[in-house]
Parts: structure tokens; sequence; C-alpha cells
């Protein structure tokens, strides 16, 4: 009875001094088991036995570098290197093709920690908010089920945001031109980056309080770094042979799919293009690229216009606030493509505005509502009407930041 009581209490001084690393754990545990009973069933993956199993099978039977000079599908030579390098591994195609999705995962956890902390100064409810983005829906059906590579990019993407809010402009600039070679998506994120050149930088603390000359903005020429990382992760198919033009026209190509693979204006996306304008394509498409320009520009104009109200807290919002309304209008949008946006989305707005929370939980049902309909074959609710929810909870969100940098207010209030 006497070691029955020892042992009692040293269990609840454990717990006592150790509950939320204990929860942590179960947490990150939990989410792997979760991977791990998911990976093997491939069969209700769309794209891996027609394309990603494919691919791999070509580069065993082709040999890495001859496979690399005739590399197969539409994806820029990064990740072509990455299914090249599975097809080395004696193992199914699956396998290494969902932890890797798993590694990215947790690096962008770890990001959106140091986000959140960086902003709040609240370490054990960001370390919390990092750790919950690995049990998202979106986060765990993409990479897990769906073999996809969103998590991929995006890891370099959050990277990227993290030093954007640190202000190292030039390391920023370099990650992101690392996820926007991984993939063309990327693009979404890349307006945060002109308004603040145009902005000649933000404000490093608190709206209101004066600029130094350590908040200032960063040289037009580091967006060089964008084509300059581009061209250099081409390299391995070029070095193999695989010719400039098939090398580095790849993202060309993928806009022209726009067309020649019959997606319409949206593939399985809840954007406003579903409500009876997905077959026209052809008529609408150029327009609706410049009507989304002319909108990114108003946003511009309107964030210079209240630039004192804009601080490192401010930044991450218009971030989520511009890459959803290219979301939003840009045609050909499928249903992965706001995988980054609500990845930040989702703990800015528990972590920091709490008040945009029922829209963020309503962007995530839809995504999930979606990815049930891709995975799962479900037909429960109609692609147009989960739109309207996706799209008024982007309006929302839009009401609600216009108002904030209008108002100059903290951007925790509620």
């Amino acid at each position: 009875m006497k070691k029955e009581i020892a042992l009692d209490k040293f269990f609840r001084r454990l717990i006592d001094k150790h509950i939320y690393g204990i929860v942590l754990g179960v947490l990150v545990i939990v989410s792997l088991f979760v991977r791990y009973k998911l990976a093997p069933n491939t069969e209700l993956s769309p794209d891996y036995n027609d394309y990603y199993k494919e691919w791999v099978d070509f580069y065993r039977e082709n040999g890495f570098v001859n496979g690399l000079s005739n590399a197969p599908g539409d994806y820029y030579v990064p990740f072509n290197v990455i299914y090249a390098l599975c097809a080395l591994l004696p193992c199914e195609p699956w396998v290494p093709l969902s932890i890797i999705p798993v590694i990215c995962e947790f690096i962008s956890a770890f990001f959106i920690y140091k986000i959140f902390y960086y902003l709040t100064g609240r370490k054990k409810q960001s370390v919390f908010a990092g750790v919950m983005t690995l049990f998202l829906p979106f986060v765990i059906l993409n990479g897990a089920l769906w073999k996809q590579v969103d998590a991929v990019y995006t890891c370099f993407l959050v990277i990227a945001v993290y030093k954007l809010l640190k202000q190292e402009y030039r390391t920023s600039l370099i990650w992101y031109s690392v996820a926007f070679a991984f993939k063309l998506q990327a693009i979404l994120f890349l307006p945060i980056y002109l308004i603040i050149y145009i902005l000649g930088g933000y404000k490093g603390s608190n709206a209101g309080e004066p600029q130094t000359d350590s908040n200032k903005g960063f040289s037009v020429l580091q967006f060089f770094w964008i084509p300059a990382v581009y061209l250099t992760a081409g390299l391995p198919e070029v070095l193999a042979g695989h010719g400039l033009r098939a090398t580095y026209f790849a993202y060309l190509e993928q806009t022209a799919e726009l067309e020649s693979e019959g997606y319409g204006m949206v593939s399985f996306f809840p954007n406003i293009y579903n409500w009876g304008f997905d077959d026209y394509d052809k008529l609408l498409s150029t327009a609706a690229v410049v009507i989304l320009f002319a909108v990114l520009a108003t946003i511009t104009v309107f964030c210079y216009r209240y630039r004192e109200n804009i601080d490192r807290s401010a930044v991450i919002y218009i971030a989520i606030w511009t890459a959803w309304t290219c979301l939003i209008l840009l045609p050909g949008m499928h249903e992965r493509y706001d995988y980054a946006m609500l990845l930040l989305l989702t703990p800015f707005s528990v972590m920091m505005r709490k008040k945009i929370v029922p829209f963020a939980a309503v962007a995530n049902i839809c995504s999930l509502i979606v990815y049930g309909m891709t995975l799962f074959h479900s037909d429960v609710f109609d692609i147009a009407h989960i739109s309207v929810f996706y799209v008024a909870s982007y309006l929302f969100v839009t009401a609600d930041i216009v108002s904030f940098l209008k108002g100059g207010s903290n951007i925790s209030e509620v």
C-alpha cells in the first residue's frame, strides 16, 4: 500500500510539473498515429495511382539523370527531384510521399509557434497553436491521405512570413522564392511583399509609434531573388538535358491547363465562379485576372492611406487577406489552393483576432466538405451552396480588416 501511495505521489508531482508538456507530447503522438493509419489508403487519392506512383515508377525505370531529362508530369524541378529521390528507396512510393508532407507539417507548426510567440509573447499558447495546426482536417487529409505536396511549399512560406514580420526582408524573400520554386501557388502571397515595398516598410512594434531607420523597407532589387532562385532550382533538369524551354516554362504550361484540361473557371474550389460561371473560362478568365489586379491595387492604396496604423500584427492579417482575395477572384483555383492561407488564418483568429473565429471556422468547414467531395465522393452539399458560406466568410473578414486599419486599434481587441 505504501508503494502505491509513493507511486501516486510520484505521478502527482510529475503531472503538476509537466502536465503541459505531457499533453503536448500526447497530441504530437496522436497526430502521428492518425497519419500512420491514413497513409496506406492510397485508393482514396484521386491522383496517387494515376500520377505520383507512375512518376516514381518512371524514375525507377529510367534512372535519376535520364528520368530528369524526360521528366513526366507538370511540376517544376524541385518536386521532380523529390519524386526521383523517392524512386531510389526500396519501398512503395506512398511511404516517402506520406513522410515528406508530415515533416513539412511539423516545420510549419514550429514556425506557426515562432510567429505567434513573436507577435503575442505568450509562449505556451503559441506552442499549443502550432501543435493544433497538425489536427486541422485539410492538413491531415492533404498529405496523409491525398499524398499531395502543399505542405512542402507552405512550410517555406510560413518561414518567409516569420522573417517578414521580423523585418528581415532579404531572408524573407529568399524563403519566399524557395516556396515559389516549389509551387506556383506561392504567388498568392506575393501581394503582401508588393504592399510592404510600396509602403516603404512598416512599424516594427505597435501602430502609431514613430518609424525608425530599422523599420524602413527594402530595395526593389530584392525581388530578383524570385527569378534567381527559380532559375537555380531548374538546373538539375537543365544539366540532365531536359532543355531550357521545357524546364523553365513549366509554370506557363500550368496556367494553360485552365483550358487544356477542361477545368473551367474553378475546380472544386468554393469561390464565386461556382455561381454559374464555371464553363465560361475562355470568356471570363482574362477579365477575372484584370479585376483581381484592380482589387489588389485598391487594397494597396487603402493600406497606403492608413499606413500609420500598420504594424507587424497587421502585416500578417493583410497577408492572409490579400491571399484570400486572390483565391476568391482568380480563375482556375483548385480545392487545395487555400492550404497556406487557412494554415495562417486559423491560429491568427484564435490567438489574435477572436472576433473572426466564426468565419475562420466556416472556412475550415467548407474546406473539409470539399475534401470530402474529392476524396470520399460525398455529394451531401452542392459546391455552389458551399461557396456562399466561404465567400461570405471572406467578406466578413474583409469588413473587419478594413474597419481595423481605419480605426488603428489594437489587433487583439474584440
